[in-house]
């Protein structure tokens, strides 16, 4: 099955709210997000960016499900001129005029809605807790820079989601982690969550002390009922 071009605005045709992936590779497949490792997929035209991934990706970020207050890119220089490394804090000032930042500045001007996906280390009660989840079209309302908890200026922009285009209520029952969930498969057809797991737990126990430290995407958390 051919890649989906993740190069428009809107809805990727064949997908709809509440479609589960295993990682973020099949995310990238799928065409829903057209980069397997940035949170926001740019452009450079005058309508902004594509899409975004809200997965613990700063400590400023903060959803409440409906409207995101969302971080931009960038994690700063230290000042000891080191290079910065994934997963480390921020270590300095975020720029509007960096390339991501830009775009959804460009989207804020235009109108044109982004899509979001959720992964399973963002917020406990908006998130999955296995794989990654398409949740929609959101607009992008606000921008502007502040302090952020580590001291440093941040980019900030507040996401409203879209009301006015149709569009299925936020998915928040869509956990996959129940057995009737189901996940996007390349070849079209949806797996259920036991058997997609299985699949997962195999190609994860073929690559060996290769995972991450902080285990998979399908890793079940434990839910605060608070």
């Amino acid at each position: 099955m051919p890649r989906p071009d993740p190069k428009i605005h809107g809805d990727v045709p064949g997908t709809s709210v509440g479609l589960l992936f295993a990682d973020r590779s099949d995310v990238y497949a799928s065409g829903i997000h057209g980069t397997i490792e940035a949170g926001i997929y740019r452009s450079d035209d005058p309508d902004g960016a594509y899409s975004i991934v809200l997965n613990k990706g700063y400590e400023d970020d903060d959803d409440q499900a409906e409207t995101i207050i969302y971080t931009g890119e960038g994690k700063g220089k230290p000042a000891n001129g080191e290079s910065t490394k994934p997963g480390k804090a921020q270590q300095g000032h975020q720029d509007m005029k960096s390339p991501g930042n830009t775009a959804l500045q460009r989207n804020w001007r235009s109108g044109r809605p982004v899509r979001v996906i959720r992964g399973p280390e963002g917020h406990i009660r908006y998130s999955p807790a296995a794989g990654y989840r398409y949740d929609g079209l959101y607009y992008v309302t606000k921008v502007w820079m502040e302090v952020g908890k580590s001291g440093y200026k941040m980019c900030r922009f507040e996401l409203e989601r879209a009301t006015d285009l149709g569009q299925d209520p936020l998915p928040l029952h869509i956990t996959g982690e129940k057995p009737e969930d189901k996940f996007w498969s390349p070849d079209g057809v949806e797996m259920l969550a036991n058997r997609k797991k299985q699949k997962i737990e195999k190609r994860r126990s073929s690559r060996g002390s290769e995972d991450s430290p902080n285990g998979t995407c399908l890793k079940a958390r434990e839910r605060n009922s608070n």
